[in-house]
């Protein structure tokens, strides 16, 4: 996860290239296919058809059977519906990446801001902040998080907030010294604005594009290391579906029947990529702004 954060930074402050009709290709693939898991997930007690994630519809490991919707993607290891499961871990899945993203970038944007704005003290504490997030193991820090608070939806959502959070710190910080010194801050200063109301209403605005580019990619991480976490038992608790769990469950027997993890793991690489080409294409966007700014 340290090599995640470190190219997810990267990545934003240092990408500069133009956007090409792939990149728009995969940015439309990526909407398409986030929109399409987020109103299943939404609406899944509704959907036609779809048995409950813990109803147990066949026998075990069945392959796809195309006569009903529970059977489309075959059954588990105890005989419940893949699809199902795939879509109510969804649920699990993008709320963690949602609200662990707004912790994350809550935690960020307060101590960049401060950090960028008036250096000196401030400066420090928010680069020890994020020194720090950065120099800890992920892993075991999360893994510690997680105990403090509880293994639980809500424990691991804030957990993984807090450990990305040094993102949102360094890539605020930058963003902000970048503008702390344009005329309009020099300009809404020479009036007599307040501090607060010059980083509220004249530079935070202009970071929206730059933490927008930034959201997709850590929201792609945040997935990817749930479902870590849940394959190695530390996730979200059973029997809640979740796709790290799935993949788990169908380890071992993925020789025999290897259609009992191909489904979650096609699923996770195709929301892993779409929130990364998502990230590509807004901070590519970000980039040409900038640029003739």
């Amino acid at each position: 996860m340290t090599a995640s954060r470190t190219t997810a930074i990267t990545t934003i402050l240092g990408r500069r290239r133009r956007v090409g009709r792939a990149g728009r290709v995969l940015f439309i693939f990526g909407v398409a296919w986030l929109a399409l898991l987020v109103l299943a997930a939404v609406f899944a007690d509704v959907i036609p058809g779809l048995p409950g994630y813990e109803e147990k519809i066949g026998s075990f490991a069945q392959g796809p059977d195309l006569s009903t919707l529970g059977t489309l993607l075959g059954t588990d290891g105890v005989g419940r519906s893949n699809l199902s499961r795939i879509i109510y871990g969804a649920r699990v899945s993008l709320m963690i990446a949602v609200v662990s993203t707004l912790i994350g970038l809550l935690i960020g944007v307060v101590f960049g801001m401060l950090a960028g704005y008036y250096r000196g003290v401030a400066e420090g504490v928010g680069t020890i902040v994020a020194n720090t997030l950065s120099a800890l193991p992920p892993l075991i820090m999360l893994l510690a998080l997680v105990a403090a608070i509880g293994t639980s939806l809500w424990g691991i959502t804030i957990a993984l907030g807090v450990v990305i959070s040094d993102i949102y710190i360094r890539v605020t910080k930058g963003a902000v010294l970048a503008n702390a010194q344009r005329e309009y801050v020099l300009a809404a200063r020479s009036l007599g604005a307040s501090d607060l109301r010059i980083m509220l209403r004249e530079i935070l605005p202009n970071l929206i594009p730059v933490l927008a580019s930034v959201v997709p990619i850590t929201m792609a991480v945040v997935v990817v290391v749930e479902g870590s976490l849940s394959f190695l038992g530390y996730g979200i608790p059973a029997p809640n579906p979740s796709w790290g769990g799935m993949i788990a469950a169908g380890a071992d027997t993925i020789r025999r029947y290897p259609g009992v993890i191909a489904a979650p793991v096609i699923t996770l690489f195709l929301t892993v990529f779409s929130f990364n080409a998502i990230g590509d294409y807004l901070g590519s966007r970000t980039d040409r702004r900038t640029a003739q700014i």
